[in-house]
C-alpha cells in the first residue's frame, strides 16, 4: 500500500475583479489555515501578498514568481 504524502498547500477561494482582470486566490497550508494570496495580474505577472496591504512584486533573487513557487514561499514563511 502506498503511502499518501499530505501536500504542503493548497489553493482555496478565487476572487476575480471583473474591471481589473485579476485573480486573487487564497492559499492554505497542510492545516487550512489561510497563509496568504497569489494574485494574479492579466499580463500574467503573479504577485504574493503575505496579507492584504503587503504586496511581493519579486521572488528570492530576484526571480517572478510562478505559482508553486509564490505558494511554497508563503507557506514557509508563515
Amino acid at each position: 500500500m502506498k503511502n499518501k504524502t499530505k501536500s504542503l498547500y493548497s489553493f482555496g477561494e478565487v476572487f476575480e475583479n471583473k474591471y481589473l482582470k485579476t485573480r486573487i486566490t487564497e492559499v492554505l497550508n497542510s492545516n487550512k489555515k489561510r497563509v496568504g494570496y497569489i494574485w494574479k495580474q492579466s499580463d500574467g505577472r503573479i504577485i504574493v501578498s503575505p496579507h492584504l496591504g503587503l504586496y511581493v512584486w519579486f521572488g528570492p533573487n530576484g526571480n517572478s514568481w510562478t505559482m508553486e513557487s509564490a505558494a511554497k514561499w508563503l507557506v514557509f514563511s508563515d
